[in-house]
C-alpha cells in the first residue's frame, strides 16, 4: 500500500464519532463489570462448577454464531437502530441476572446477552465507520477500539468490587443502568452517511459471501492466531502463577491494557501512513516473544514485560486488520467485514482454551506458552504473506 500524503489533514474527532466512541466505553465497561461474576453466581445458585464455567462462555458462543447474521444486517439496515435495540436488550439482559434465582434463568439470560452483545459490537464498530475519513481509517477503528481496552482494565475490577460490597444484583443493576444511559445517547447520533450500497446480482441474493467475506479468509487466520494467545492468558495465567510461585500475575493484564492505550493510536497512525505491513510484520515477532517469555518466566518481571509485547503485538495488528478489510471490501461492506474478524477473535478465545488444557495435561505451561509463540510467527507470517501475494496477484501486480 503506498504512503498516503497529507491524510492527517483530514478531520477525525467529529460530535457523531465522539458519541460512538464514547457509547463504546460505556457499552463494554457495563458487559466487562458482568463478565467475571457470571461463573460466580452460577455457583451461588448451586450449580457445579463446570456448569457454570459453560454457562459464563455460553455468550461468546452465541455471539460466534450470530456475527455473520449481524454483519449482513448491519449492511443492508439503518446501523443506528440495530445498535440501539441490540444495546436495549443487552441491558434488558443484564438486568435479568439480577432478578435470576435459579440456572435456568440464568442461563437464558446469558444467551441473549450473547446474541445481542454480538449485534451491538459490529453495529457500533460498522456505525463508527461511517464517520471515519477513508485516509484515517486505521487510527480512527484504533480509537473506537480503545473502548474495549478501557472496560477490560476498569469493568472486571469494577465488578469485584461492588459485589463484595453490596453483592451480586448491585452490579447487574449498574451494568443495566450504563447500557440504558448508551441506549439514550444513541438517539443523538445522526443518520448515518452512508455510500449507498452497490446492488449487484449477489448482493440482492443472499450467498455466502454475504454473511462471510471469503476474500478476507487469511486475515481471520490471522486473527484466530492472536486471539488464542488472549484465551490461553485468560485461562491459564492464574493456574501458571501458582504453579510456579509467581505473585500478582494479574499485572500483566493491567501492563497490557496500558500499553494498548498507548500504542493503539500510534498503530493506527502508522498503518495509515505506511501501509499494513509495517504492523504486522513487527507483530508477529513481538507478539512470539512475549509468550516466550511467559513460557520461561520464574518471576513477575517476564510477566508484565509480556503484556507490553502482547499490547504492541495484537493491539495493533487487530485493528490495523479491521481497517483495512474495511477499506478492502468498502464502507457499504463495513458490516460484513467487521462481523467477519470477529469471527475470527471468537474462535480464538473459545478453542484455545480447550485445546491447551491437552497440551498442559500432557506436556507443560513452558511447552504450550512456547508452542504458540511459534504457531503465531510461523502461522501468522505465513497467512500474511499468502494474503497479501493474492490480492497482488488479483490487482494484475
Amino acid at each position: 500500500m503506498t504512503k498516503r500524503v497529507g491524510a492527517a489533514r483530514e478531520p477525525l474527532w467529529n460530535k457523531p464519532f465522539i458519541l460512538v466512541l464514547a457509547i463504546s466505553v460505556f457499552t463494554c465497561t457495563a458487559s466487562q463489570m458482568v463478565t467475571p461474576l457470571i461463573s460466580k453466581f452460577a455457583l451461588s445458585l448451586g450449580a457445579p462448577l463446570t456448569l457454570a464455567a459453560t454457562i459464563s462462555s455460553f455468550m461468546s458462543l452465541a455471539a460466534l454464531f450470530c456475527r455473520p447474521v449481524s454483519g449482513i444486517l448491519s449492511d443492508r439496515m439503518n446501523r443506528k437502530k440495530i445498535m440501539i435495540v441490540s444495546t436495549a436488550i443487552v441491558a434488558l439482559s443484564m438486568a435479568c441476572y439480577a432478578f435470576s434465582t435459579n440456572i435456568a434463568m440464568l442461563f437464558g439470560a446469558r444467551v441473549v446477552h450473547g446474541i445481542a452483545f454480538s449485534f451491538m459490537g459490529v453495529s457500533n464498530m460498522a456505525l463508527g465507520s461511517d464517520f471515519v475519513p477513508e485516509s484515517r481509517m486505521g487510527e480512527g477503528l484504533g480509537y473506537l477500539g480503545l473502548g474495549n481496552i478501557l472496560a477490560y482494565a476498569i469493568g472486571p475490577s469494577l465488578g469485584l468490587e461492588i459485589s463484595g460490597t453490596f453483592g451480586y444484583p448491585a452490579v447487574f443493576t449498574l451494568a443495566a443502568s450504563l447500557a440504558f444511559i448508551s441506549v439514550a445517547a444513541m438517539f443523538l447520533i445522526p443518520d448515518t452517511p452512508r455510500p449507498a450500497p452497490k446492488e449487484t446480482a449477489e448482493k440482492k441474493r443472499f450467498s455466502v459471501n454475504n454473511f462471510f467475506a471469503k476474500d478476507i479468509t487469511l486475515y481471520v487466520a490471522v486473527l484466530i492466531l492472536f486471539t488464542c494467545g488472549n484465551g490461553l492468558m485468560n485461562t491459564y495465567l492464574a493456574i501458571l502463577g501458582e504453579e510456579r510461585g509467581i505473585p500478582n500475575v494479574g499485572l500483566y493484564f493491567t501492563a497490557y491494557s496500558l500499553a494498548v492505550l498507548l500504542v493503539r493510536p500510534v498503530a493506527g497512525k502508522i498503518n495509515d501512513r505506511f501501509g499494513l505491513s509495517a504492523i504486522m510484520i513487527p507483530a508477529f515477532v513481538l507478539g512470539c516473544g512475549g509468550m516466550l517469555l511467559v513460557a520461561g518466566a520464574k518471576s513477575i518481571g517476564p510477566i508484565v514485560l509480556a503484556g507490553v509485547l502482547k499490547a504492541l503485538s495484537q493491539g495493533a495488528a487487530q485493528p490495523a486488520i479491521q481497517a483495512y478489510s474495511i477499506r478492502y471490501l468498502g464502507k457499504e461492506n463495513a458490516g460484513v467485514a467487521t462481523s467477519t474478524c470477529y469471527i475470527g477473535q471468537d474462535l480464538g478465545n473459545s478453542v484455545a482454551p480447550i485445546v491447551g488444557s491437552f497440551v498442559v495435561s500432557g506436556f507443560s505451561f513452558g511447552t504450550l506458552y512456547a508452542g504458540y509463540a511459534v504457531l503465531l510467527l510461523a502461522g501468522g507470517t505465513g497467512c500474511y504473506l499468502l494474503q497479501r501475494f493474492i490480492e497482488r496477484k488479483k490487482a494484475g501486480r
